[in-house]
């Protein structure tokens, strides 16, 4: 494993372009950002920064987020990427949890009190998105990002122009991961401090990137603002962050988009499955062969994941199930055929409606699917008879409950139509996409 892979390609591959910054209007070089780094490393030292710290950043994607992703290694510190947007008390908690030497944003560093001090070792902090619970903080190592990496371009192939465009959060591991993937693997990076539909689709036209990372609902934006050609001319889109159905991966791949659906989580670092280019139509509805990086199990249902890219733990101590020993029980239930992983949905989401399981995930897939509902969400809520019924929150309009349930009659067992109907100007999202059911009201 390269110790510091920003350094190494300096020095093998200086001149060329790393990393274009659209929304600053700049690009840089290899060389500039090992400069940078430099130059941060010795800022860090300056204000006493010492290895096995932690540094907080809340900078949007770009090249002095990139910076200070690689000067944060250089010094032996963990980079925990915050999120501009999260409201005051998130932010409190997170760096109350993590304890961080340093906060930087806007580009200014301030010195915190009473920060964590642990051996070197980790590379990131990463907090989870809180689908169905609080957030965790993720502790990733270089090691686990290095064999994320690989493992990604095996997977994907690799072409001589290859290069990424970035559209996720570097707070997210989709959006951080990229950063650290475009230095192990020599790969340019097209960033965009924020996601608008003609921004992203500029991007495209005039940095001529080969591959792209998107959660669902980005792709159906992209779509609607007339960008079918553009996202054509890509080697692969990756389709990850929140499931997408069946019948929309057959959609895109018949528009001739080059759509990879992907499975993974924060603590695996990120895809442990992906669909290849060129099989989105015959393996739609599923996550995709297995990682050669990874390997997967299921037990009592439960994919469980192993691997080098295994996050080693979380920052709270206590929380299970937790990553150890390269191995996580990852409370997702799914299916293993051939090495085809599909994903059934979250095991603690399962409703139980009169001794019948019911998968909101499945419910949720067939409500998307009516022309009229343009987003839903599935949760249990407490019934005297059935212990739980199924309840829906759907953005509709022009439907009503009796159309939505004749709908589903014709798609589902009758155990797992909704029982309970609220209709809603939107259900409530990450900024990664991913639908937070414990926020449903």
């Amino acid at each position: 494993m390269v110790a510091d892979p920003l350094r190494d390609l300096a020095r093998r591959h200086g001149p060329r372009r790393a990393v274009s910054d659209r929304s600053a209007g700049f690009w840089v070089t290899w060389f500039d950002l090992d400069d940078l780094a430099h130059t941060w490393a010795r800022r860090f030292e300056s204000l006493g920064l010492e290895p096995g710290q932690r540094v907080a950043v809340m900078e949007p994607a770009g090249i002095r987020f990139a910076a200070l992703l690689h000067a944060c290694l250089r010094s032996g510190a963990a980079i925990v990427p915050v999120s501009p947007r999260w409201p005051a008390a998130e932010i409190e908690r997170v760096l109350a949890d993590c304890r961080p030497a340093l906060l930087v944003r806007d580009g200014e560093p301030e010195p915190l009190p009473a920060p964590h001090a642990g051996p070197p070792g980790d590379a990131c902090v990463l907090y989870t998105s809180g689908t169905t619970g609080r957030p965790k903080g993720v502790r990733l190592t270089l090691a686990n990002h290095v064999a994320s990496a690989e493992g990604c371009r095996r997977q994907l192939g690799t072409g001589e122009t290859d290069r990424w465009l970035s559209l996720l959060a570097p707070h997210h591991v989709g959006g951080l991961a990229m950063f650290l993937r475009a230095a192990v693997c020599n790969q340019p990076l097209v960033t965009l401090a924020r996601f608008e539909e003609r921004a992203v689709l500029e991007a495209i036209e005039a940095d001529r990137p080969t591959l792209l990372s998107v959660v669902p609902v980005m792709l159906a934006r992209l779509l609607d603002a007339g960008g079918a050609d553009a996202l054509r001319g890509l080697r692969a889109i990756l389709v990850g962050g929140a499931p997408a159905s069946a019948g929309q991966v057959r959609g895109w791949a018949e528009l001739g988009l080059p759509v990879c659906p992907t499975y993974g989580l924060t603590e695996t670092c990120s895809q442990v499955a992906i669909v290849p280019p060129g099989r989105a139509a015959a393996l739609a509805g599923t996550a995709g062969t297995v990682c050669p990086h990874a390997s997967v199990a299921i037990e009592d249902g439960e994919i469980v994941v192993s691997g080098p890219a295994v996050s080693p733990g979380y920052v709270a101590a206590g929380i299970e199930p937790a990553p150890r020993g390269g191995r996580f029980r990852t409370g997702d239930e799914g299916r293993l055929d051939d090495g085809v992983l599909t994903v059934l949905g979250r095991r603690d989401a399962t409703i139980i409606t009169g001794g019948e399981n019911v998968h909101p995930e499945e419910v949720e897939a067939a409500l998307r699917a009516h022309p009229a509902v343009a987003d839903a969400a599935v949760a249990g809520r407490p019934d005297g008879l059935w212990g739980e019924v199924v309840a829906a929150w759907v953005v509709a309009e022009g439907a009503s409950p009796a159309d939505l349930e004749r709908w589903c009659r014709e798609r589902l067992a009758p155990f797992k139509v909704p029982r309970r109907w609220s209709f809603v100007e939107r259900v409530p999202r990450s900024e990664g996409g991913k639908l937070l059911r414990r926020l449903l009201p």
